[in-house]
């Protein structure tokens, strides 16, 4: 085979697909032409496709987040609820811890201070001398015996709750006759 020939070869066979492709782009701009309707309907389909996948998305982002944002209300609102309920009750569980106080019945302080512990769902309680701020009495008996160590003020009047680090401190005063006798201290950790 002469190179001419050669040469005329190679050139057909890279018209050939050049061709191909050309008649294929042909039949579809005709197939278009002659299905206007559907080819429409094709187009509005996707454009519709498109838009409710992109709303779609858009209404689950704003679900998420009202969904985050209620759900830190909630747990809130529980927190605050739990919080009160606790003040409550170590205000009136104070009042058992000053009659056995004044009666200096320990035994049975502590007795009250285990079921107050697991009655109420506290972590730690703690019946805190005024005088010597020794702690008198604790659900954690490492504690008892030895000065209190946090921050206290030993002249409060009423009940205060302090909220620090994921812990909640309740204070409460236990008064005597004239003076005021112990401080009821019940931390609860916040999960």
């Amino acid at each position: 085979m002469s190179t001419k020939e050669k040469n005329n070869l190679v050139e057909t066979n890279d018209r050939e697909p050049i061709k191909n492709q050309s008649k294929f782009k042909a039949k579809i701009v005709a197939f278009f032409k002659n299905n206007k309707a559907a080819t429409a309907l094709t187009v509005i389909l996707l454009v519709v496709f498109i838009w409710f996948s992109i709303k779609i998305r858009i209404d689950e982002k704003k679900f998420n987040n009202e969904k985050t944002q209620l759900i830190t209300q909630y747990e809130s609102k529980i927190d605050s609820l739990q919080i009160n309920h606790l003040t409550f009750a170590t205000e009136v569980f104070s009042w058992s811890v000053r009659s056995e106080l004044l009666r200096k019945n320990t035994e049975n302080l502590n007795q009250l201070l285990t079921i107050f512990v697991k009655e109420s769902g506290s972590d730690l309680v703690q019946i805190v001398n005024v005088e010597d701020k020794i702690v008198l009495l604790s659900s954690n008996k490492k504690f008892e015996g030895v000065k209190y160590s946090g921050f206290l003020n030993f002249e409060i009047k009423k009940t205060v709750v302090l909220e620090e680090a994921g812990v909640v401190k309740i204070i409460t005063p236990v008064m005597g006759f004239n003076k005021m006798i112990g401080i009821l201290i019940v931390e609860l950790r916040k999960k």
